[in-house]
């Protein structure tokens, strides 16, 4: 296998696996086998899991090659990054830890998730700039992603089920299912996932939170296909955002995305951000209006990855092709 097919397979811990049959270190070892280094000289750099914090810092996690993630920052319009944690800041959380994805605050800062025990726990952490350190908030199992709302241990995050990915609610440190289902295009399923009814879930990913929103990506025809087999399975669902009132217990479908996505919302709620890396000319970075569902590409034609909208929502960032990052301003209404 090519060195670059060897990136592309590895890009993001947030990019799932598409075998979601077995249990998750069968997964990960699945990802990994088959694929070797061409040539030790030549070195690569991925960027992931962009964090536009209130404090004005954009924090990311940058990795050379395969030497572990390193936690660093740059101010937007600078053109350079610093480090400010390396690998092995990680590794004092848990034995073998590593970085795994970036995540904001309800309050606006840094959250850090570090894998644990061979990839079968997460330890949630918040990064303080003025203690410059690595703060413990809860312990839960493995995860892909995690949009908290009220503190640092209650939410939503993206989990591995054994039918494919799925999203569950986090209280309190533990996650639990949704009470009840959900409707889009006439089809009605669980977004909390199972490892055994295949036929009564769908495949979700990307929750993020506004106020007592819950915005995700949903592929409703993936419902009864589950578990999938290949990469291209994925490509030919059709996928939705879709915007759940927690309030009021009612979920609605936004907009029709036209790739796999990864999402943000704005701090108002009003827009959000749709990250796409699908092949084809939809990649790139669109904006959806919520109340209309109008749709405008500001980005096109590049893979595009873990948007984060600015504090005062003017701006954003995303990850241009997992090797940098990008900065936009959002279309004024």
């Amino acid at each position: 296998m090519r060195v670059i097919e060897w990136k592309r397979r590895r890009k993001s811990i947030r990019n799932w696996p598409v075998l979601v049959t077995g249990p998750l270190a069968l997964l990960m070892i699945a990802m990994a086998s088959g694929c070797q280094w061409v040539s030790h000289s030549v070195q690569y750099v991925t960027v992931s899991s962009p964090v536009w914090s209130n404090s004005g810092w954009v924090y990311y996690l940058r990795e050379v090659s395969s030497e572990g993630r390193q936690l660093w920052r740059e101010q937007s319009g600078n053109g350079s990054g610093e480090i400010v944690l390396d690998q092995t800041a990680a590794g004092t959380v848990c034995l073998g830890g590593a970085f795994s994805f970036l995540y904001q605050s309800p309050a606006g800062g840094l959250g850090v998730a570090v894998e644990c025990d061979s990839g079968t726990r997460t330890e949630l952490l918040s990064y303080s700039d003025e203690k410059e350190q690595l703060d413990p908030r809860s312990s839960v199992p493995f995860l892909g992603d995690v949009a908290l709302s009220d503190d640092e241990a209650t939410g939503y995050a993206e989990v591995p089920r054994g039918c494919g990915i799925a999203i569950q609610p986090l209280v309190a440190g533990k996650l639990t299912d949704f009470g009840s289902k959900i409707t889009v295009d006439g089809k009605k399923f669980n977004i909390s996932g199972g490892d055994h009814d295949c036929g009564a879930v769908a495949w979700v990913r990307s929750p993020v939170v506004s106020d007592d929103r819950l915005f995700f990506l949903v592929a409703p025809d993936s419902l009864g296909k589950l578990p999938v087999q290949t990469s291209d399975a994925l490509e030919g669902f059709s996928w939705q955002l879709v915007l759940w009132d927690l309030r009021v217990d009612s979920a609605r479908s936004v907009a029709k995305i036209p790739g796999i996505a990864d999402l943000a919302a704005s701090p108002d709620g009003q827009t959000v951000i749709a990250a796409i890396h699908s092949r084809g000319e939809a990649s790139g970075v669109w904006t959806v209006d919520v109340a209309s569902g109008q749709m405008s590409q500001v980005v096109a034609g590049k893979e595009a990855y873990h948007p984060s909208f600015s504090p005062d929502g003017r701006g954003f960032v995303y990850a241009d092709n997992l090797s940098r990052l990008r900065f936009g301003s959002t279309p004024t209404k």
